[in-house]
């Protein structure tokens, strides 16, 4: 069972956005940073929104040797849903199901370009390794006619490591270029909506054994 130091949501850029830190996170962390580097070194990149660093294809996961960290996210992700469904602002009424995941290495002078996660109603991202100035996330709202006053158009948030993300996949965001002299590592995902009947059980949103 994970133990966090903390877990909770709010409303940003009038977006719902869910947080949680594992505190024990430091405990494997570098079992996450070989098994990426691992596969970098075999497969090619995909150039998305990735500028300069190396991006894995979306089904990653898949790979026998990342059911155990998958196991990890697939908890991290269900906690972090029901606490993203329990804010009174949550739209969802869905069981979200993994739609796809991958993972970014953002080496020095890195960054991903501006862009949101079409086809999916949920994004998210654990942070795994985010030394000082390797990139903070910057999400945009760029509604500027329903906008209020008092709502701003834009966030910063600077990520520490074993932190996740939930937000709504239409919300735009980037990251800043990775200015020290270490690699920053990151691992993005997509929900989709799906619905059972009344009484299913809570279990991993997933299609595939992974």
């Amino acid at each position: 069972m994970i133990e966090y130091e903390s877990i909770g949501s709010n409303l940003i850029l009038p977006y719902l956005m869910a947080e949680s830190l594992d505190k024990n996170f430091f405990k494997i962390k570098d079992e996450f940073k070989n098994w990426m580097d691992n596969y970098a070194k075999v497969y090619q990149t995909n150039h998305r929104s990735n500028v300069n660093g190396f991006q894995s294809p979306d089904d990653f996961y898949m790979e026998k040797g990342f059911s155990p960290f998958l196991n990890y996210m697939s908890e991290r992700i269900l906690d972090l849903v029901d606490e993203f469904k329990l804010n009174e602002e949550s739209s969802i009424n869905c069981i979200p199901r993994l739609s796809n995941m991958w993972f970014n290495i953002n080496y020095t002078g890195s960054y991903n370009t501006a862009h949101t996660h079409p086809g999916s109603i949920l994004a998210g991202v654990l942070y795994v390794d985010v030394p000082k100035d390797s990139g903070d996330i910057q999400f945009s709202h760029h509604d500027f006619h329903n906008l209020t006053l008092v709502q701003h158009t834009d966030m910063t948030i600077e990520p520490v490591d074993g932190m996740m993300l939930l937000f709504p996949s239409s919300l735009q965001h980037s990251v800043d270029v990775n200015c020290s002299d270490k690699s920053r590592y990151s691992i993005a995902f997509n929900l989709y909506e799906y619905y059972e009947e009344d009484g299913a059980r809570r279990e991993w949103p997933s299609d595939s054994d992974g």
